[in-house]
């Protein structure tokens, strides 16, 4: 956890208790809101069935590598209790993955439940009366369990953004794209041309961009938003250097690319990669995500880049992708 990103969200802590923000239609009030740093997941199991083979198996799919990041960094931190030191002020815990084994339970199973004693929260919970049986919904049910986690560490994220959005550039995005999005006020408009606009968050350690720009044509496939993001990076963001540009890295396994991929109503493809510097030595993470506007003739695309040399770089990559994931 940086100490950048812990600051931002103690400082939103702060500023929320006079209000609630409402998001989705949840209404979210300040002593009801989940604690807990980014990046953070609770493991409640009881140390008596906390075996090496069971921890193997449900640290190495929590700790499992961020993806498409240029080093590695861990998908969550695990902090691990018993049940009888599961209290409630962990209970109001952003994200909880709990085991409760009991021999007279009648049977095994999975609830994945979401604001429980908190908002955003989510409540991952295993019930039974055998842990091997426990593992293996556990197993079976991993990558929905991952994904349910991340997604409610990106929400956190935008519900801070909605507490300290930035209604001008809101307004122009629209204006300029006919789409809704979750500005932080952090973010400052950097450049804007007809069909591009650039949004910066710059600290004296690291940047964080988001870009969106129009593109004609109707084409969604890799190998076309790479070739359409490489063309607006290289007319519009310079580098450090005269002449440098970004571009994707396209050196194997990234970029990661994922279409039929829905974000709130909107059907696209994200792609998730690695950034380079031509002509200079900079690089770091991005996310992006691409979809057909209403007129069904131009593609929308929205991008966050990361800058953030000899830095841990997961929660920024989150922010930004939480931005991007903000569209409407």
């Amino acid at each position: 956890m940086k100490k950048i990103t812990f600051y931002i969200f103690c400082l939103f802590l702060a500023t929320f208790v006079l209000f609630s923000c409402k998001k989705g239609g949840v209404k979210i009030k300040v002593d009801n809101f989940s604690n807990g740093k980014a990046g953070e997941v609770i493991l409640v199991l009881d140390q008596k069935y906390a075996s090496e083979l069971v921890l193997n198996y449900i640290m190495e799919a929590l700790t499992q590598p961020q993806p498409a990041l240029n080093q590695i960094e861990p998908m969550f931190d695990v902090l691990q209790f018993d049940n009888k030191e599961f209290t409630s002020h962990f209970q109001r815990h952003r994200n909880i993955v709990q085991f409760e084994i009991n021999p007279n339970f009648a049977s095994n199973t999975l609830n994945i439940d979401e604001n429980v004693w908190s908002s955003p929260q989510v409540h991952v919970y295993f019930r039974g009366n055998n842990m091997d049986s426990l593992l293996s919904l556990f197993v079976e049910n991993e990558n929905e369990i991952i994904k349910s986690l991340y997604d409610n560490d990106l929400k956190r994220v935008q519900y801070y953004a909605s507490s300290n959005n930035d209604a001008v550039i809101e307004k122009q995005i629209k204006e300029k794209f006919d789409i809704k999005m979750t500005i932080p006020g952090t973010y400052n408009v950097a450049r804007e041309e007809e069909d591009f606009l650039w949004l910066r968050f710059k600290t004296t350690r690291n940047d964080r961009f988001i870009i969106i720009y129009k593109t004609e044509g109707n084409d969604l496939s890799k190998q076309g938003l790479i070739a359409a993001r490489n063309a607006i990076t290289k007319a519009y963001i310079p580098g450090a250097v005269q002449g440098a540009y970004p571009v994707v890295n396209e050196e194997p396994p990234f970029p990661l690319y994922n279409d039929n991929v829905k974000v709130g109503a909107i059907s696209g493809a994200e792609l998730r990669g690695l950034w380079k510097c031509e002509g200079d030595y900079m690089g770091g993470p991005f996310y992006n995500y691409s979809f057909i506007d209403k007129t069904g003739e131009n593609i929308i695309s929205i991008g966050g880049f990361v800058y953030a040399p000899e830095e841990e770089k997961r929660d920024y990559l989150r922010e930004v992708e939480a931005v991007v994931k903000s569209v409407k």
